[in-house]
């Protein structure tokens, strides 16, 4: 559990700080749409004026739902992958330890032979 716990607190943390970026994207779209501080510049036509908040706030809401939902769906694999070699370590540790392989067949040495095509 130790030997990977730099891996586990760093998926932890992606996760955490996804949440965040979903929590606070669109708070941050809500803000900016209704607390639009500037004035858009003069390249934008007069009609277009309107709009620039809204675009600026549903641009914003996209970016942090993406940017959120990369780092959580990144953390979770990497917990779901610590989590199948412990899973996976443990099985392999019970099959070794209840000597469940004939040892006495010449076919059946190591692991690797299962594979071979029977006879």
């Amino acid at each position: 559990m130790a030997r990977f716990g730099f891996v586990r607190a760093c998926a932890r943390s992606q996760v955490a700080v996804g949440i965040l970026f979903m929590v606070l994207g669109p708070v941050a779209a809500g803000a900016a749409f209704l607390w639009w501080p500037v004035e858009p510049p003069a390249w934008v036509s007069a009609e277009w004026r309107g709009f620039v908040p809204a675009l600026v706030a549903v641009g914003v809401f996209l970016l942090g739902i993406a940017i959120g939902s990369r780092l959580v769906l990144r953390g979770q694999v990497l917990l779901m992958l610590l989590e199948m070699r412990r899973s996976l370590a443990r099985i392999d540790r019970h099959v070794r330890q209840s000597g469940s392989m004939d040892k006495g067949h010449p076919d059946r040495r190591d692991a690797t032979t299962r594979l071979l095509p029977r006879r």
